[in-house]
């Protein structure tokens, strides 16, 4: 319209200025500037400031810049001028004459100006965000305005608006929340040390913000999580990063029911908050949510001693047989505490680190249910439930040992079918020791305990018979009984293929003489 209007009144614009409409025209036409050198824009042309000015908006011949400076007096109409200035310097043809600006340029020049330039007092922070903005250096307004305090805020839903646009270059995800490896204190990077391109440590910006978020927030913390896998880049690489970020705060606040969900006691699943949003987590189903998220959660409660959480995380997931696992450990832990220190603990004692009051009184609660459950006890392995199952026994002996029911104690060690107390000869207690091999650790690293209490047991219901007003028969007969017993507990002994502690064979003599 501008260059309709120009040729219509091109007779009286040619008289004040000859070279006006042809400027004009090959600026519209889009040829390049380099091979309009034959039009010269006269002195005279630019001593009016706004002729001035359209020339320079035009980008003909070189137009000083004290020429227009009654026109541009506003940081908005420099930045206007220099933007409409700018070409490709592909286009310019590499004529020395002509003068041009990239946008490459313009920007390396208000990166140097910095805020102090536009804002010497601090008052107005806003208006070096917008040269940022306008310049397209969308990293370094974000950064900018993360770096004034009263800001942050907004300088975060800035950082999500330009990274759902794509209008954000953001650093390839790693480990969340840590700083990137930048030169400044700043959330800037420089990924590409061939085009130093700037990039901006997205997950950083929404991770710290989440964190900071207090406690009664924590479904927003969940919320402004899950913005991480927003943008370009693997998306593989994000979704593991925002699980991890998750995980963190679920670990933090333990609000496992509200986010996970919960298990009815009729067995079907109550829904939490995070499986809402699952398709952003690239996350299917239940199934695979479970070998996710709470699969993170509950190995981390695990590797950090959180005994409670462990077990309700893994059961939540439905990983059965690993809280069998778990609950069998912490027995096999509370058993050789015992062994070391003469005391045996309920569970109570490791409350302030494993964050359960009674592993124990878990263990036979948790064993009990999962029978009672048919699609549960159906998925149960074998063996994780006789190693729970001889665990319990075993502290249910040692209870009656300690308390000097020896005739019980010895019932229930001889239920285990751990020692072969039933049986006489060498190749029923080789079978015995062959067995002992395919036990699980928490039993096994046990073994000396289990069999140097059975052995004190018998000695103490021999003892008791010696010393007793039985018939002479009757007394013989049991004391035999339990001689052969005793003998057989240390011929298996002698077949055992582990190591146990160096004292464990000289107590089994001593008691194995003070029978014969």
């Amino acid at each position: 319209e501008l260059l309709k209007y120009a040729l219509e009144m091109e007779d009286i614009i040619t008289d004040s200025d000859p070279g006006f409409v042809a400027h004009l025209k090959a600026f519209v036409d889009g040829a390049p500037a380099s091979r309009q050198t034959d039009l010269s824009v006269g002195a005279s042309s630019l001593e009016d400031p706004y002729k001035a000015a359209l020339y320079k908006v035009l980008g003909r011949g070189s137009v000083p810049k004290k020429t227009a400076a009654e026109v541009i007096q506003t940081t908005e109409d420099y930045l206007w001028a220099e933007l409409a200035v700018i070409r490709d310097k592909d286009c310019i043809g590499g004529a020395a004459s002509i003068s041009a600006t990239s946008l490459a340029d313009l920007q390396a020049l208000m990166l140097k100006f910095g805020p102090a330039h536009f804002d010497p007092n601090g008052s107005n922070p806003l208006l070096y965000l917008r040269v940022l903005l306008l310049c397209g250096l969308f990293e370094h307004a974000v950064d900018y305005l993360l770096q004034v305090d009263r800001f942050q805020i907004e300088a975060v839903h800035l950082a999500v608006l330009l990274v759902h646009f794509g209008l954000l270059r953001t650093t390839a995800s790693s480990a969340a929340g840590q700083p990137s490896l930048s030169a400044s204190n700043g959330y800037l990077s420089v990924s590409d040390a061939a085009n130093q391109q700037p990039t901006l440590d997205f997950s950083r910006v929404i991770t710290q913000y989440a964190y900071a978020l207090p406690d009664s927030s924590a479904d927003d913390a969940i919320n402004y999580l899950l913005l991480l896998t927003l943008g370009t880049g693997d998306v593989a690489e994000k979704r593991v990063v925002c699980e991890l970020a998750i995980v963190r705060v679920l670990y933090e606040r333990r609000e496992y029911a509200h986010f996970l969900g919960d298990i009815n006691p009729d067995g079907t699943r109550q829904r939490g908050y995070l499986e809402r949003h699952l398709p952003l987590l690239g996350i299917s189903g239940h199934e695979q949510f479970a070998q996710t998220v709470i699969r993170r959660l509950a190995d981390r409660s695990r590797d950090e001693g959180r005994l409670a959480d462990t077990v309700l995380l893994y059961n939540l997931g439905e990983r059965y047989n690993t809280v069998l696992a778990v609950l069998c450990k912490q027995l096999g832990e509370i058993l050789y505490a015992y062994g070391n220190t003469g005391i045996i603990s309920d569970g109570s004692a490791t409350d302030s680190t494993m964050g359960l009051d009674n592993v124990e009184g878990v263990a036979r609660a948790v064993l009990a249910h999962y029978k009672q459950r048919e699609h549960i006890a159906r998925s149960l392995d074998t063996r994780a439930v006789s190693t729970c199952s001889v665990l319990l026994t075993v502290m249910d002996f040692l209870a009656f040992y300690r308390k000097g029911a020896y005739e019980n104690a010895l019932q229930l060690i001889e239920s285990t079918q751990l020692l072969p107390l039933n049986e006489v000869g060498a190749a029923e207690a080789g079978h015995y020791a062959e067995r002992v091999k395919m036990l699980d650790d928490a039993i096994t690293r046990n073994f000396a305990l289990i069999l140097v209490s059975a052995m004190d047991t018998l000695t103490k219901l021999y003892a008791g018979l010696r010393e007793s007003s039985f018939m002479d028969n009757v007394k013989q007969s049991g004391m035999l009984e339990l001689r052969k017993k005793a003998r057989c507990l240390m011929v298996f002994a002698g077949m055992i293929q582990f190591r146990m502690p160096s004292d464990t064979y000289a107590k089994l003599n001593r008691m194995d003489v003070f029978m014969n």
